[in-house]
């Protein structure tokens, strides 16, 4: 096993981690907030939240799932991802009304927007350590055994 194996997983798992802390960040904000304002500004970084495991999802989906899909069966990943799509869909939508109508009369729909966000929490959660034990070093060294490989089977890594 190579540090690149290791590189690899402590990077994915940083990701992960900053996405979780993200997550919970509005989870435990957004239900909280009652003036307009602050509703507001909790939509705003409900938003960023979605932009940020969009882009996270869009980078797996074209680099990481493929070179995991040659090595292995990962197709429970890709049905996780498809409810993913659809409940992101559903949040954006919900935050960005709340947005317009600048954080006024949004208590029903916030509600809908917290179990949404609760929803994804749900799905995105176990995802995301399914992921992180596939990609221990001691489970990636078993389908790319050098760091040669490693780089070909993810060329972007260090």
């Amino acid at each position: 096993m190579s540090s690149l194996h290791q590189y690899y997983s402590d990077h994915l798992v940083a990701i992960h981690n900053a996405l979780r802390r993200e997550m919970r960040s509005c989870l435990h904000t957004l239900p909280n907030t009652t003036q307009p304002s602050a509703v507001k500004s909790s939509l705003r970084n409900v938003l960023q939240f979605c932009r940020h495991l969009q882009g996270h999802h869009d980078i797996e989906e074209a680099v990481i799932f493929p070179a995991f899909a040659a090595v292995t069966d990962i197709s429970h990943w890709s049905n996780s991802h498809h409810e993913l799509d659809h409940t992101l869909d559903t949040i954006r939508k919900l935050a960005q009304q709340g947005i317009d109508q600048n954080g006024k009369d949004f208590e029903s729909e916030k509600e809908k927007l917290v179990d949404e966000m609760q929803k994804l929490s749900d799905i995105v959660l176990p995802h995301l350590s399914d992921e992180e034990i596939l990609s221990k070093p001691e489970e990636t060294v078993k389908f790319w055994p050098t760091e040669q490989a490693m780089r070909r089977a993810f060329p972007w890594l260090r």
